[in-house]
C-alpha cells in the first residue's frame, strides 16, 4: 500500500487529457469511461500514478498460477517434481469443475491508461464524429458533474497548485507524464520492462540487432503503443487475440536463461494455451466484416467483459527515485580508472565499457555508473582519528560533495548573516547523522481539533454515497431562522469591512483599490509595504495618503482613523515562494489589532484582548494583493458577505490532505531575498503519525474577527504557534498555511470553501518563451517551477463579469490601463440597477403591504424562462428541420431533428418567427441563453435571428453562456473542447464554470457570419499560438466537418479510415439549390468548431422560443 493502489481497467484506456484528470479524482457514477486510477498527489511536484493492472477471467474459473522461474538453484528433480505436482492439481480441478484457466507468470499487464489526447488524435476525432462514440471519449473529462441546474465554480482559479482539484482541467496543455522523469531508469519499473520487451520484439521481427533508443525515441514508441490501443469497438475478436499475445510478451523474461527440461515443458504449455485461445475461423471472419457489423461485435465484447473475473496480481516494486548519485566507493590509490575532477568515471571509459558490454551481450547496455570514487591508501595504516580526518577531507574525502553543495548555495547568499543561517540549518542534518539523533521535524505531532469536517484522504475510494463534490464544495450558510440570535447581520448596510492589502510598488494602484471599495464609516484599511529598499518610495507615498485621510476624518469630521500602514520597523522583505508572504500578513494582522502600540508600550495592559482600545472594529477582514480589483459593486459585496453568518470564514482550500513525495518536499531557509534549499523536509500527514494534515489553499481570503485574532495573537501552545516553526521552511508557504490552520482547528466548522476571488493562470515558468524568472525555479529539478496569475486584459472582461466573484487579480495598469475603467463603468451600472430594484421593491411593498422580491423586465434575448430552439437556418424548409441538441446518452451535442415525427408536416410557413409548443419537441433540444455580458446588445428580430450590436470595448458584442434546458443534464453549459485551441474541438455539455470555452458570441457578418455562434480564444492564448504556429484562428464557429470550402487540415484520417466513406463524402447525394450538400447528411453527427471563415461548414442559426 505504501507504493500505491491498484487500478482496475474495465474498458478502453482514456485519452491523455482524461488520464491526467483521473489521477486527481475518482470518476463520478455517470462517467462513460469505467476506470478508477489510484494516484499519489505531490503538493509541490508532479502527480505520480502507481499503476497495477489486473487481468479478468471467466466467471467461476479456478485460477492456477505458475511461477516461470523457480527461486534459488533448484535441481532438475525439484523442477520436475514441482511441475508434476502442478499438473496433478490441474487435472484434479478439471475433473471437479470442467472449467479451467491457466495463468503463466505474473499476469501483470502494463495498461497505464494513457493515450493521445482527443484534441490531437485525428483517428479519435473522426471516430467520435463517425461512429457516435464521442461521448465515451470526451466524457473522460467530465469528472465533476453537478446535479440539475448546478453551476460549478472553477476551482482552478486559485493558487498554482489548484489544478489538483476535481474540476475540468482542459485549459491545460497536454500533460506529459514523462516530463518528471529525468532519466529513463526513474520511470516506473513496469513501464521500463514493457518498453524493453517491445523493442526486443521489434528487433526480432525486423531481423536487426537491437539498438538502444534515445529518450525521445522511447517516449515516441510509448505514444505509438498507446495510439495502437485505440481500436474500433467492432474489433472485439482481434482485441482478445491482441491481449493474449501481449500478455505472453509481457511474461517473457527479459534476461537470458538456459532452457532446461522444465522450461521446455512450460513453454509448450504456453504454446498450447495460445493455440487454444486463438479465435476460430468464424470469429476471424466476423472481425473482418465491414463497419455495419461493429455494433454487434461491440456488444459482444462488452458482454464478455462483464462476465470476466478480476484476479489480483503480484505487487511490483516501485522506486520513486534512485540513490545512484549518492553512491561513494573507496578504491586503491593506485587504481587504473580514469576519473574526472568530481571523482566520476570519465566519459571515454564509460563509453568503452558500454561498447564492450554491447558486443558481449547483444546490445544490452550496462546501467550508467554514477558513483563517486575516492582513491585512498590503506586506511588500516592510519590511526583512527587520522583515518577519519582523511576521509572527511573537503578536497578528497567524503565531504567533498557537501563542500560543493554549500559553495553553490553561498553563490546566492551574499551576506555573513545569510551564510551563517544556511550553515546553521545545514548543521541540523549533518549533526543529526553525527549525533545519531532525529532530523528536523521527524517527530512533529499535534492533535487535529477539527470535528466538523470528515477527513477523506483517498478521493479514489470515497465511501458509498459520498461524492468528490460533497467533500470539496463545502458550504457554511445555515438558514437564518435556524441560526442563533445574532449569528447574522440583519442589515447589510451595517457590515463593517476591514481590508488588509499587501503591496510593493505602484502606490497609485493601491490607492485606487482602496477608494474603489471605500464606504464611509463602514470601511477600514491596513497596508503592508514590502520591506525592500526599492519599495521605500511606495511606503512614503502611502504613509502620506494615510495621514491625509486620517487627518480629515479625525479633525474635520470628528471620526476615527480608518487607514493604517504597518510601521517601517515591522515591514517584511517579501520574496516569491517564501515564508515572508505569511509573515507580512501576520504583521499586518498585528497592526489591525493595535498590537504595534503595545510593542512600543510594554507596560500598558490590554494586548491580550481582542477588544483592546487600539484595535480596529470590524465584522469581516478581506485580505487582498494590490494587484486585485473589485468586480462587484460595493452593494453586492456587502449583500453577499452579509448573507452568511458573522463567524463564517471564506477560504479556498483543496480539502484533500496533501501527500507529497519526499523528493519534492524540501527544507528551505530564506535570506538575502532568496530561498535556499537545504535538504528533505518530512511532510506532515495524519497517516504518518503527525496528527494533522497539510492542505493547499489560497493566501487571499475573507475571515471573521475571531479567526483574525487567533492568527494575530495565537494562544500559548496553540496549533498556530507550533505550526509556525515548521511552515517557515516550506516553499510557497502562503499556500500551505492559512488553509492548514483552519482545517486542523475548531474554526473548520465555520469554513465556506470559496474566497470569491477570480484568478486565471497561464503557464508554468519553465514553459516561458523568453528568459525565465529563476526565483520560481528553486527545486532540484531546474524544470520544476512555479507560476503566477495571468495579467487580465480587456478581452477577458466578459468572463470576469459573469464569473460570480467579488474580486479578481491580477491587473497591471501599465500593460492594460483601460480594463479598470470598464469595470468601474459596469460597477456603477450595477449600483444603479440595485437602486432601481430597491425602489421597485419599496413601491411593491407600499402597494401590497408585503415584502416582495423585485424583478426587472427581461432583455430582448431572454425567452421568458421557457428556453429556445436553435434551428439550423438551411434546414428550415426541409421535411425534417434540424436543431442543436443533446445525444440520448452522454454529453455530446449533435445536429438532430427538432420535432417529433408527425410535427413537421403540421408546421405553417414562417413558423420560426413565432414560438413552438414544448411538448412537440423531440428529445433534448431546448436551450437557455444567458447570462450575457453587458457590453453591446442582442436583439431577436422578427425573422428569429439574433442581431448583435458591438459594444464599447468588444467587437464581438455580448458573450453568453448557453445552458441545456431539459433532461438529467439540465443546467449544464455548452462547452467547446478546450484543449483544442484550434479548429476541430468537439461540442459537449459540462458543468458551468466561466471560462472562454463556455462563452459564446453571435455573428453579425464581421468576425463571424450573420447568425453564427462562435467562441473566441483569450488574447494571451492566441498570442502564444502565434509564436508557435503559422496560422491561428482566434474565432471558432460552431459547424460540421467535411462541408466547408477550406482544406480542413486539422482533421486527419488514416488510410483505413479514408476507405470508409461518411454519408457526406459521396457525390451523388441530396443538395440544396446553391449546390451545397444537404445538412441532413450530418444529422446525428457531433458538432465541432471550425474557422468562422470556413463557408459551408459554419452553421447559421435561428432562435425560436
Amino acid at each position: 500500500a505504501r507504493w500505491g493502489k491498484e487500478m482496475k481497467m474495465n474498458g478502453p484506456s482514456p485519452g491523455a487529457a482524461a488520464a491526467r484528470r483521473q489521477r486527481r479524482l475518482r470518476r463520478d457514477d455517470d462517467s462513460d469511461i469505467e476506470s478508477n486510477h489510484g494516484s499519489m498527489m505531490n503538493a509541490n511536484g508532479p502527480a505520480t500514478s502507481r499503476r497495477r493492472s489486473v487481468r479478468r477471467f471467466t466467471a467461476n474459473s479456478p485460477v492456477i498460477i505458475f511461477k516461470r522461474k523457480l527461486e534459488g538453484n533448484s535441481s532438475s528433480m525439484t523442477m520436475m517434481w514441482a511441475l508434476g505436482l502442478s499438473l496433478c492439481s490441474i487435472l484434479t480441478l478439471m475433473m471437479l469443475t470442467g472449467n479451467l484457466t491457466i495463468i503463466v507468470g505474473s499476469s501483470s499487464e502494463n495498461r497505464h491508461g494513457r493515450r493521445s489526447a482527443i484534441g490531437t488524435s485525428a483517428k479519435a476525432l473522426k471516430k467520435a464524429i463517425k461512429s457516435g462514440h464521442g461521448s465515451k471519449l470526451i466524457d473522460a473529462r467530465n469528472v465533476n458533474r453537478g446535479a440539475e441546474g448546478t453551476v460549478t465554480k472553477d476551482m482552478r482559479r486559485g493558487p498554482p497548485l489548484k489544478e489538483l482539484l476535481p474540476e475540468d482541467t482542459d485549459d491545460e496543455a497536454d500533460w506529459d507524464d514523462d516530463q518528471w522523469y529525468e532519466h529513463d531508469e526513474e520511470k516506473p519499473w513496469e513501464e521500463r520492462q514493457l518498453m524493453e520487451l517491445e523493442e526486443k520484439e521489434k528487433a526480432g521481427e525486423e531481423g536487426e540487432p537491437k539498438k538502444e533508443a534515445t529518450k525521445a525515441e522511447k517516449k515516441e514508441a510509448k505514444r505509438e503503443h498507446h495510439a495502437e490501443e485505440e481500436k474500433r469497438p467492432e474489433d472485439a475478436t482481434k482485441e482478445k487475440e491482441h491481449d493474449l499475445r501481449k500478455e505472453h510478451k509481457w511474461h517473457k523474461q527479459p534476461e537470458k536463461e538456459e532452457e532446461g527440461e522444465g522450461k521446455k515443458k512450460e513453454r509448450q504449455l504456453e504454446a498450447k494455451k495460445a493455440q487454444a485461445d486463438k479465435p476460430s475461423e468464424e470469429e476471424a471472419k466476423k472481425a473482418a466484416e465491414p463497419k455495419k457489423q461493429h455494433e454487434g461485435a461491440a456488444a459482444e465484447a462488452a458482454e464478455l467483459a462483464e462476465t470476466k473475473k478480476k484476479t489480483p496480481t503480484r505487487a511490483v516494486p516501485r522506486k520513486w527515485e534512485s540513490n545512484a548519485d549518492a553512491v561513494m566507493k573507496i578504491i586503491d590509490v593506485e587504481h587504473d580508472m580514469t576519473l574526472d575532477a568530481d571523482g566520476k568515471k570519465a566519459e571515454e571509459e564509460s563509453a568503452d565499457s558500454g561498447d564492450s558490454e554491447d558486443s558481449e551481450d547483444e546490445g544490452e547496455e550496462e546501467p550508467e555508473d554514477r558513483s563517486t570514487y575516492l582513491p585512498f591508501p590503506d586506511l588500516a595504516a592510519y590511526a583512527p582519528d587520522e583515518a577519519a580526518a582523511a576521509l572527511l577531507s573537503p578536497e578528497d574525502g567524503l565531504t567533498r560533495p557537501l563542500k560543493n553543495r554549500l559553495s553553490k548555495m553561498f553563490e546566492k547568499a551574499r551576506t555573513h548573516e545569510c551564510r551563517k543561517k544556511i550553515a546553521e540549518h545545514a548543521a541540523l542534518f549533518v549533526n543529526g547523522f553525527a549525533e545519531e539523533t532525529k532530523f528536523p521535524f521527524d517527530d512533529f505531532h499535534y492533535p487535529n481539533t477539527c470535528r466538523a469536517i470528515p477527513r477523506y484522504a483517498d478521493w479514489e475510494n470515497l465511501p458509498e454515497g459520498v461524492r468528490v463534490q460533497d467533500v470539496q464544495y463545502r458550504t457554511y450558510q445555515p438558514p437564518r431562522e435556524e441560526a442563533p440570535e445574532g449569528a447574522y447581520l440583519e442589515n447589510a448596510e451595517e457590515l463593517q469591512l476591514l481590508y488588509v492589502i499587501l503591496t510593493h510598488d505602484r502606490p497609485e494602484a493601491t490607492i485606487r483599490l482602496m477608494e474603489s471599495v471605500y464606504v464611509a464609516e463602514r470601511t477600514k484599511f491596513v497596508i503592508h509595504v514590502d520591506g525592500k529598499e526599492e519599495s521605500d518610495a511606495t511606503y512614503e507615498r502611502l504613509v502620506a495618503y494615510a495621514e491625509e485621510k486620517n487627518d480629515r476624518s479625525v479633525r474635520e469630521e470628528g471620526k476615527e482613523e480608518y487607514v493604517r500602514i504597518v510601521p517601517n520597523g515591522r515591514r517584511v522583505r517579501v520574496n516569491w515562494g517564501g515564508f515572508s508572504m505569511v509573515d507580512a500578513t501576520l504583521k499586518a494582522l498585528h497592526t489591525v489589532f493595535g498590537l504595534d502600540y503595545y510593542d512600543e508600550h510594554p507596560d500598558e495592559e490590554g494586548e491580550d484582548s481582542i477588544d483592546n482600545p487600539h484595535a480596529f472594529k470590524f465584522h469581516k477582514l478581506v485580505h487582498l494583493a494590490s494587484t486585485t480589483y473589485p468586480l462587484a459593486s460595493n452593494t453586492e459585496i456587502r449583500d453577499t458577505l452579509s448573507s452568511y453568518p458573522l463567524d463564517a470564514n471564506f477560504l479556498h482550500i483543496i480539502l484533500r490532505p496533501n501527500n507529497p513525495t519526499p523528493s519534492v518536499w524540501n527544507y528551505f531557509v530564506e535570506c538575502d531575498d532568496a530561498l535556499h534549499r537545504i535538504y528533505r523536509l518530512p511532510a506532515l500527514n495524519f497517516d504518518r503519525g503527525n496528527g494533522v494534515d497539510i492542505y493547499t489553499s489560497s493566501q487571499w481570503f475573507v475571515i471573521s474577527r475571531d479567526f483574525a485574532w487567533y492568527l494575530a495573537s495565537p494562544p500559548t501552545g496553540s496549533f498556530v504557534e507550533y505550526y509556525l516553526t515548521y511552515i517557515e521552511h516550506v516553499v510557497v508557504a502562503d499556500e500551505a498555511f492559512f488553509g492548514t490552520v483552519i482545517r486542523n482547528t475548531h474554526f473548520c466548522a465555520t469554513l465556506h470553501n470559496d474566497n470569491f476571488l477570480h484568478l486565471q493562470f497561464d503557464r508554468w515558468e519553465n514553459e516561458a518563451d523568453g528568459k525565465r524568472d529563476e526565483r520560481k525555479c528553486i527545486m532540484k529539478n531546474p524544470n520544476h517551477c512555479g507560476r503566477s496569475p495571468t495579467t487580465l486584459t480587456v478581452d477577458y472582461l466578459p468572463v470576469l463579469e459573469l464569473s460570480g466573484d467579488l474580486f479578481a487579480r491580477k491587473f497591471d495598469d501599465d500593460r492594460e490601463p483601460l480594463i479598470k475603467d470598464y469595470i468601474d463603468t459596469r460597477r456603477r451600472k450595477d449600483e444603479e440597477r440595485f437602486a432601481r430594484e430597491a425602489a421597485l421593491a419599496k413601491e411593491t411593498r407600499d402597494e401590497n403591504g408585503t415584502e416582495v422580491a423585485a424583478t426587472l423586465p427581461l432583455e430582448d434575448w431572454e425567452f421568458q424562462g421557457e428556453g429556445v430552439l436553435m434551428v439550423a437556418k438551411e434546414t428550415l424548409g426541409d421535411d425534417v428541420p434540424l436543431c442543436m441538441g443533446l445525444s440520448t446518452e452522454g454529453n455530446r451535442v449533435l445536429l438532430r431533428p427538432c420535432f417529433k415525427g408527425d410535427v413537421p408536416s403540421t408546421l405553417s410557413p414562417g413558423w420560426e418567427e413565432g414560438a413552438v409548443i414544448v411538448e412537440e419537441i423531440d428529445g433534448l433540444n431546448r436551450w437557455d441563453i444567458g447570462p450575457c455580458s453587458s457590453d453591446g446588445e442582442l436583439r431577436r428580430n422578427a425573422t428569429g435571428e439574433l442581431e448583435m450590436i458591438p459594444g464599447e470595448y468588444s467587437e464581438r458584442g455580448p458573450s453568453c453562456g448557453i445552458k441545456l434546458g431539459d433532461g438529467p443534464r439540465r443546467g449544464r453549459c455548452l462547452d467547446v473542447q478546450s484543449d483544442r485551441t484550434g479548429p476541430g474541438g468537439l461540442l459537449n455539455v459540462y458543468p458551468c464554470y466561466t471560462r472562454w470555452h463556455q462563452m459564446f458570441s453571435f455573428g453579425n457578418g464581421t468576425i463571424a457570419p450573420r447568425g453564427a455562434v462562435h467562441a473566441t480564444l483569450p488574447a494571451h492564448v492566441a498570442s502564444q499560438l502565434r509564436r508557435k504556429e503559422d496560422e491561428v484562428h482566434p474565432h471558432l464557429c460552431l459547424g460540421v466537418v467535411g462541408r466547408g470550402d477550406m482544406t480542413e487540415s486539422w482533421v486527419e484520417y488514416t488510410e483505413e479510415e479514408m476507405e470508409e466513406y461518411d454519408p457526406w463524402e459521396y457525390e451523388d447525394v441530396e443538395r440544396y439549390p446553391d449546390g451545397r450538400k444537404s445538412l441532413q447528411l450530418w444529422s446525428g453527427q457531433q458538432l465541432q468548431t471550425t474557422p468562422c471563415s470556413n463557408e459551408g461548414a459554419v452553421i447559421e442559426w435561428y432562435y425560436v422560443p
